[in-house]
Parts: structure tokens; sequence; C-alpha cells
């Protein structure tokens, strides 16, 4: 068996495949011929491609690049260049070094907002910790990197990602679970044609079969990596594959096999100075010159692993991991609270705004409806005065030309009035969210929004929060000033909601705003009053699983799904009743959603309009045919469908209510 098992690791040759690699040539050619500016993108590339080849050269090259590159200001091979040095320090074992140059990348890519060097920096601060041995730790950090590799779509990022999630999974032996990730990871290589990143995968999958006892699928996984790998030019990769087939050799009693891999492997760790991979080879020959008598040889390699355990595995380096990581998690709440309480104060600065605005706005309409008033009177008395008076006739017209003149003030004043409320429209539509937020999310977004006058109690909402999207809209009792008054209100609940409060489920939202509502507009326990209240719909939307989940209050939600209306009906309850009028709940329910599904949320201005031929409602049925009839469109043309419809079946008829539509495609 043991005979078979070593014709199979001897398939492929001792030496692997050796290539002198072209790119490096390349790079070097190009390097003679450019201008400092295009110096630094050559030299960057130059750092990454000598990392397992020429590790110390890597790291000469990197520092010097990193001077320029901050002489020029180009922030994004900054970055890049402090991970690539970070990774030729960590290939020769000097660990703390690695750590500084990977932590300082994540700083500096969060300061130029370089989202997918971002990503890289947290998949090389826990590749360090996973050879540090805290798997966990690394875990967290690849899972930072996982979101970001999501959002901007980045394939090798992802296969990164998973590749590392699936060796901290190996080590804290969850195998079945690691054996997805690190097939993931391969997966998407083969996917981008990244040969060397599948020779790596191969070699850990190697190694998943290897920890389960099966040697023949292990030594199969490591031939496979052995061909594909460049021994010239990735020189700690081969070495380790020689290193893992040397353990199968020592376990399987082929002691002779196991030395003569390990020796190789120890000859070109040294050569490059890989000291974690030599002191692997170490440990393999030890045991094997330790099986031949050999006592002083086996000594003095022992002796040299201890040494270079210490080097690896310091405890001054183990505290200043943790400390780094502190530091960063410091840093990420700090900045958290602080963004969260410069909305706030910038929400409470826009609602003192428009109070005041609404203040002055109701002093000018009560001066404006007294003058009127008066007005009225002052012509009366003129009507009865020319009748008695007929030689006060000269006096009567210097009044009438004064009251012209005061009349002219007054429709002056009006004029402000009307600027100020369109002032107030614009800081309305500044507080409600981008439908941008919601991009991310869904292939395609719309809403079609029409206030009954300049400024609406409709209002939607959207945020983003733990890798899901939260939504509603919402219809405020009442329109106009009431009624943005209301949305303000609103708004500022949902996000306490959700940001302050870490509410998730949309039915629990709704139960939280039932019981901020009267408290912020000061209702008595047992009094019920409907001017004060809302109708809402609230969604929930996880896209990694396609599910939804909703709630309503008197909103229902639509799911338009291959030309049919699914119309999923609210609950019967107004916001802000107090418990003792209304008993009942909020229900949560929760859909599977399918790719190319529309929802729907609506307030009820679009179906309650009168128009038409008769004068009549528009009314739910012809609402629905609408959006079935144009279920193929995009959003833009879904808007513009809406606003034709709407327009048309108004006509000369005055509009009743604020209209809100938001449509979002799965």
């Amino acid at each position: 068996m043991f005979r078979y098992f070593t014709i199979i690791a001897l398939l492929i040759p001792l030496f692997g495949y050796p290539v002198k690699d072209k790119k490096i040539d390349s790079l070097y050619i190009k390097l003679g011929k450019a201008d400092d500016s295009s110096r630094i993108e050559i030299l960057t590339k130059l750092t990454w491609e000598l990392r397992n080849s020429e590790p110390n050269k890597s790291i000469e090259i990197g520092l010097k690049t990193i001077d320029l590159a901050e002489k020029f200001k180009d922030y994004k091979n900054l970055v890049n260049l402090h991970g690539y040095v970070g990774v030729a320090y960590r290939i020769i074992g000097n660990y703390s070094k690695s750590t500084d140059y990977y932590y300082k990348g994540l700083e500096l890519s969060k300061k130029y907002q370089l989202p997918e060097q971002e990503g890289f920096a947290y998949i090389n601060i826990a590749n360090l910790l996973i050879y540090q041995e805290y798997y966990n730790n690394a875990i967290e950090n690849l899972d930072n990197a996982l979101v970001i590799a999501n959002r901007i779509n980045n394939k090798l990022m992802l296969s990164y990602v998973r590749l590392n999630l699936g060796r901290a999974k190996l080590l804290l032996k969850q195998y079945d679970s690691a054996m997805v990730d690190l097939n993931l990871a391969l997966k998407v290589r083969r996917e981008i044609n990244l040969k060397s990143g599948i020779a790596v995968c191969y070699k850990y999958i190697g190694d998943l079969y290897k920890e389960k006892g099966d040697y023949f699928l292990a030594i199969e996984n490591y031939n496979t990596s052995q061909q594909l790998v460049n021994a010239e030019t990735d020189k700690d990769l081969y070495a380790n594959i020689l290193i893992r087939k040397a353990e199968l050799f020592l376990k399987t009693g082929e002691t002779d096999m196991a030395l003569k891999y390990a020796e190789m492997a120890n000859g070109i760790a040294l050569e490059i100075g890989a000291k974690l991979t030599i002191r692997d080879a170490l440990k393999v020959i030890t045991q094997v010159v330790k099986g031949q008598e050999r006592f002083r040889i086996a000594t003095g390699n022992l002796e040299s692993i201890i040494s270079y355990n210490d080097t690896l595995f310091n405890q001054r380096l183990s505290e200043k991991l943790f400390f780094l990581q502190y530091q960063y998690e410091k840093q990420k709440k700090e900045s958290e609270i602080e963004i969260k309480q410069l909305k706030l104060k910038r929400a409470r600065s826009l609602a003192f705004a428009l109070v005041v605005i609404i203040v002055l706005l109701v002093g000018l309409i009560a001066f404006v409806l007294v003058s009127l008033k008066q007005r009225k009177k002052v012509n009366n008395q003129l009507v009865i005065q020319n009748a008695e008076i007929s030689d006060q006739r000269k006096n009567i017209e210097f009044k009438n030309k004064n009251l012209e003149d005061a009349y002219t003030v007054i429709e002056n004043y009006i004029g402000k009035i009307t600027d100020n409320i369109q002032y107030a429209q614009r800081i309305q539509e500044a507080l409600m969210p981008s439908l941008e937020l919601a991009k991310p999310y869904f292939s395609d977004v719309f809403c079609y929004y029409k206030p009954k006058d300049f400024v609406s109690g409709d209002f939607y909402w959207i945020l983003q929060k733990d890798n899901k999207v939260f939504f509603a809209v919402v219809d405020c009792t009442g329109h106009g000033v009431p009624g943005a008054f209301m949305s303000i209100i609103g708004l500022d609940m949902l996000n306490q909601a959700v940001i302050q409060q870490n509410i998730t489920d949309p039915d629990k939202i709704l139960n939280f705003l039932n019981v901020e509502l009267p408290l912020k507009m000061n209702i008595g326990s047992d009094e019920m009053v409907l001017k004060d209240s809302m109708d809402i719909a609230v969604c929930c939307f996880d896209n990694e699983n396609m599910t939804l989940s909703y709630s309503g209050a008197l909103i229902p939600l639509l799911i338009c799904r291959n030309g049919l209306i699914i119309e999923e009906k609210s609950s019967s309850i107004l916001i802000g009743l107090s418990d003792k009028v209304n008993s009942r709940k909020f229900e949560l329910k929760t859909f599977q959603l399918q790719k190319n599904d529309w929802l729907f949320l609506y307030t009820d201005g679009f179906v309650d309009q009168f128009g038409g031929e008769k004068n009549k409602k528009f009314l739910k049925k012809q609402f629905f045919n609408l959006l079935t009839t144009h279920s193929q469109s995009n959003g833009e043309r879904y808007s513009k469908e809406l606003s034709k419809a709407f327009i048309t079946w108004k006509g000369d008829s005055e509009q009743i209510d604020d209209v809100l539509v938001l449509g979002l495609l799965v």
C-alpha cells in the first residue's frame, strides 16, 4: 500500500516546473523607460511579484516606493504598497513588521476612502492572525472583507476571503465548513483564471485531507498544486508543498523520501529567508534523524526550531496584535457614535429651521388676514361716506390711494410667503434619504412623488444596516405644512428605532412608533387623536437570502411577479393610538422573493384621486392593472407612466391628497 502511495507522490517531478517569470522581466524593462509618476505603478507591481521568490528584494523596493508614492500623493498605490511589504515581511517571518504595515494600510484605506484596498487590508490582517493562531479574530476581519467584496463585486477579493476562511476553519477542525469555503475559492479563481491562486487552493485542500487522514486524496491535491505552481517565482508555496509531502511520507514510514523532500524545502526556504517554512522543514528532518539515532543533529535542529518559534510567536508580538485590534475596534466605535451624533444634530437643526419658517409663515398669514379684513371695513366706510358726503370725494380718493399702496405691500408679502413655503419644500426633500441607498440591494428603484401642496405628509424612508436594507412608506394625517411636520417626526422616529434602539423586526419598529408618537405629540394615555396618526408599511430585505420581512398599518405590500399582483394586506391599526384603545399587535410576515419581483408600497392619494369622464375615484383595480401593464419596464419608465396616468385621470380636477408610490426591483 505504501509503495503505491509513493508512486503517486512521485508522479510529479521533484523540482516542479521552473519557468522564468516574463512578467518580472517586462516590468524591469518598462522601469528603465518610465517617468517618476509611472515608476510608482511599475515598482508597486514589482513589490508584489517578488514577494514569494525574493521577499527581501520586495521589501527593499516597496519601502523606497512608499516614499515616492507619498511625494506624488498616489494614495491608491501607497495603500497597496503597505499591504505588499507586509506580505513580504510575513513570508520571511518578521510578523512584527508585517503587523505594522498591515494596520497602517487599513488606516490609510479608510482615510482616503478606498474600499478595494480596505477589503484586502482586512484579508492581510486576518492572514497574519491565522499564522499567530488567533483564528476567531481572523474570521471577524474576513467577515468585514466579505461585506466589501460583495458590495463592490470584486471576485479576486472574494476568492482570498473564502480561501482564508477555509484555512481558519481547517485549523479550528471545522472540516465540512472549511471544505465549502476552499471549494468556493477554487471556483472563483477558475472563473478569473488565477493560475497561481488555483495552486494555493489545491495545496490547502490537500492539507484538509491530510488532517482527516485521507492521505491518497491529500497527495493527489498536492501533486495538482505542484503541477500548477511556478517553482522559480513562487518559492514559498513550492517549498510548503514539498514539506507537506515530506510529512505524508513520514506518516507512511517512507523516511528516506521524507528526508529528501524536507531537505529540499529547507534549502528553498533558507534561500528566501522564510522562517516559518524553515521551521516546518526542520521538524520533519529532526524526526527522521532522531529515528536514525543521529541525536547530535536532532538536538541542534530542536534548538533551531525553538529559536524560530520564539521569533515567530513571541509574547510581545501577541500583545502588539491585541493592542492594534483593540485600537481599531475603539476607533471604529467612536467613529460610528460621532456619525450618529452629527446626523441627529443635523436633523434637529433642520427641524428647528423648519419650525422657525412655519412660525414666520403663520405670522405673515395672520398679518395678511388682518390687513384684508381692515381693508374691507375701510371700503364699507368709504361707500357710506360717498353716499352721504359728496364733497369729501377728494379725501376718499386720497384714502383709496393709500389702500392701494397697502394692497401692493400685501401682495409682496404673499410672494414672500410663497417663496418661504418653497424653501420649506427643499428642506423636507433634503431630509428624505436618497434612493441610492437601496441600489446596492436591488436591480432598480424608483419613487413617484407628487405632494398636493408644496410640502407633503407622505414620505419614504431607506436605511442600510448589517448588510440589510430597511425601507418604508408613510402617510401622515393631513397634508401641506401639518403633514410636513408629522413627516419630520416620522423620519426621526424610524431612524431612532433602528439606529439607536437596534430594532430590526418591522412589527417591533411599528410597536415602537405606536408608543413613541403619543409621547412626542403629548397625547394622553386614554386619548384617541386621529389627526396625529399615520399609515405606514415597513420592510426589511436580506438580499443574501432573498427574504423580505413586512409589517404594515393600513398600507399594504404589493409583489408583482410574472405579470400578476400579489397583495399582502396590512394590520387595521392606526399608529399613535393608546394600548387601551387598540390591544391588537402588528403582524410580521416574511416572504421568499424571486429574481425580477417588483415590490410596491404606496399611499392612498393615487387610488383616491377623483377624475376621468365621470369624476370618480381611480380605485385599486385600475391601479393594479397599471402596475402589471408596465411590469417589464425599468424604474424610470415606471415613474413616467404613473405620472402620465395620474395627470390624465385628474384632468382639471383638484388634487385631493399627497401621492407617493415606491417601487423596487429584486
